[in-house]
């Protein structure tokens, strides 16, 4: 009969003071260990962690999130490890279940987990991803920032247990992090997953011309299938807001090679079919400019621009993201 903790939780902190008792306390009949890793935390939040019995270590940070969260799980004793954040919590999740299937079930060494992310405006996304590992596995995390367990030949199971996310509901605190994810990024090696991380950073911050300059890069280098999907939305989203018709259309056609029923190529298709309708209602009216025959839809230049910036919130005189 194996012996010791039967699940850890492996986090990595700093200055989480407003979000990690929340966390904690969704733990508490879930985890028997939990395994801290504070990066230079000068609010409250070792003291927090220290009242709830976690086991603390401090180190230096190395702008790299993989090495940090390998630290954790290396430090865990338990014959399972769940990552979990600070800003999320454990919801509806049936604790005792859980502990039954890790005790007793004959399950995959990855454990697959749902999370929901909640945004500023009320936006909530639902994913599906790899967030608790046997620790016999040895398996890790790797690349600094979007950091991935490495899991792609391994068997994995949907477990219950369910996440909330509430870190990206502050704007100032999502501004900040996207700050820092694309210090990183700029600094990471210029392979498949290094230009995916930086087109993803700058297209936060509405760098549109970054973001088409790498997604045509990621698009030429030899990636994943996902990864040159990820290029052809993120290319075609930046075309469209740099008005360059001849990249969107590029974008598009690879992204059709490879899935043609992708919602996100529906969306820009979309958008641009928007624009270009009216376009040529502003080209119909100038003067000297005639449409071949009497109209048969409305038509309200103004109406589909303002449809426009309801869809992106863009500026479309301008092609600036507010």
């Amino acid at each position: 009969m194996a012996t010791g903790p039967l699940l850890s939780a492996c986090l990595i902190v700093k200055d989480e003071e407003a979000h990690l008792p929340r966390c904690l306390a969704s733990l508490e009949d879930l985890a028997d260990e939990i395994v801290l890793v504070d990066t230079g935390s000068i609010d409250a939040t070792v003291e927090i962690a220290e009242a709830a019995g976690a086991r603390i270590s401090h180190e230096p940070w190395r702008e790299d999130f993989a090495f940090h969260r390998n630290q954790a799980m290396d430090r865990a004793r338990g014959r399972w490890l769940l990552i979990i954040d600070a800003d999320e919590e454990l919801v509806d999740t049936d604790a005792a279940e859980t502990r039954h299937h890790l005790e007793h079930a004959p399950l995959p060494p990855v454990l697959l987990v749902r999370n929901t992310l909640v945004y500023p405006d009320g936006h909530r996304f639902d994913l599906v991803s790899p967030r608790v590992v046997c620790a016999e596995s040895g398996i890790r995390f790797r690349y600094p920032i979007h950091e991935q367990l490495a899991v792609e030949d391994c068997r994995a199971a949907l477990s219950n247990i369910r996440l909330l996310h509430h870190g990206y509901l502050s704007a100032e605190g999502l501004a900040a992090k996207e700050g820092r994810n694309r210090r990183i990024a700029e600094a990471m090696e210029e392979t498949p997953h290094g230009l995916h991380c930086r087109a993803r950073s700058a297209m936060s911050q509405g760098d549109w011309p970054v973001v088409l300059d790498t997604s045509r890069r990621l698009l030429d280098c030899n990636c994943a299938p996902s990864q040159r999907m990820d290029a052809c939305v993120l290319g075609g989203a930046a075309a469209f807001s740099l008005r360059d018709d001849a990249a969107l259309a590029t974008f598009l056609e690879a992204g059709r090679e490879l899935d043609s029923a992708c919602p996100d190529l529906f969306f820009l298709e979309l958008l641009d079919a928007a624009r270009r309708y009216g376009r040529s209602l502003g080209e119909g009216a100038e003067p000297g400019g005639a449409f071949l025959r009497p109209r048969v839809f409305h038509h309200n230049a103004k109406e589909v621009e303002r449809l426009i910036r309801a869809f992106t919130g863009t500026d479309s005189d301008n092609g600036q993201h507010h």
